[in-house]
């Protein structure tokens, strides 16, 4: 039995949603911290997010790519998550003053990985969604 399909106008407020929540998250938590650390002894560069920053945000947008599929909303979610993201780190990324010409390649695997992720989280909310019963 195949889920009931939602009108146009809900995909696009989903789409928008999701959207809100992945650029909204992206500049609550990483797009404040610019400034990379630079260890006295070692003199080695880390930074400039630290790993609490990233682990809420992949919360938040795992939270958001679930409730997307449990909604019925996976393709939404699959192409909106991962673009806004993907842009949302571009821009920030080539924009930096430290800009060492190596944000496509980090783009990129934002860009895969977020994916990745999207698609997995969400197809399991979609099938937690089709366990129900009815």
């Amino acid at each position: 039995m195949s889920a009931p399909t939602a009108p146009r106008g809900s995909t696009l407020v989903w789409i928008a949603g999701l959207a809100a929540v992945t650029l909204v998250a992206h500049l609550a938590l990483l797009g404040w911290d610019q400034s990379k650390t630079l260890d006295p002894v070692t003199q080695h560069e880390t930074g400039p997010y630290e790993a609490w920053q990233v682990i809420a945000l992949v919360v938040v947008l795992a939270a958001a790519a679930f409730l997307a599929g449990r909604a019925g909303r996976f393709v939404p979610a699959l192409v909106t998550i991962p673009v806004v993201l993907t842009l949302a780190f571009a821009v920030d990324a080539a924009t930096d003053a430290d800009v060492d010409g190596l944000w496509p390649v980090g783009a990129a695997l934002v860009a895969l990985g977020s994916a990745a992720g999207v698609a997995l989280v969400a197809a399991i909310g979609q099938r937690s969604r089709q366990r129900q019963p009815a």
